[in-house]
């Protein structure tokens, strides 16, 4: 038992994370998704007053505003065929979004865990 414990608890954990991380690792082009999969979308925005949530903050050029992304978290509602994806917000908005999109990544283990209140319930 003990051995098991020692090895077979940190292979689970890495073929987990392995299968989180080897998409990235490849660059195929674009996650590959399903109805139901929660994505991670990096939006970009630009206001006076960053929210606490921003990261990679920058100061325009007159300094009168900032430029900014946030992460937000959506939900897979249908897997379109020219290559689109129809995206559920928490408030129930609607986005279209190409798979190719860099600003796109399927949630991870990681991130669904981490994030799991922010990811929009099925109605």
């Amino acid at each position: 038992m003990l051995l098991f414990a020692l090895v077979g608890v940190p292979v689970f954990l890495a073929l987990l994370l392995a299968r989180e991380f080897l998409p990235l690792i490849h660059g195929d082009g674009g996650p590959h998704l399903e109805v139901g999969d929660g994505i991670v979308y990096r939006k970009q925005k630009v206001s006076t007053h960053p929210s606490p949530r921003a990261y990679a903050v920058h100061p325009a050029g007159q300094g009168d505003t900032y430029s900014y992304f946030v992460d937000k978290f959506w939900t897979v509602e249908n897997v379109l065929q020219d290559g689109r994806i129809l995206v559920t917000t928490r408030t129930h908005k609607h986005h279209y979004l190409r798979l190719d999109d860099p600003n796109l990544r399927k949630a991870g283990l990681v991130a669904r865990l981490r994030y799991w209140k922010r990811f929009p319930r099925s109605a």
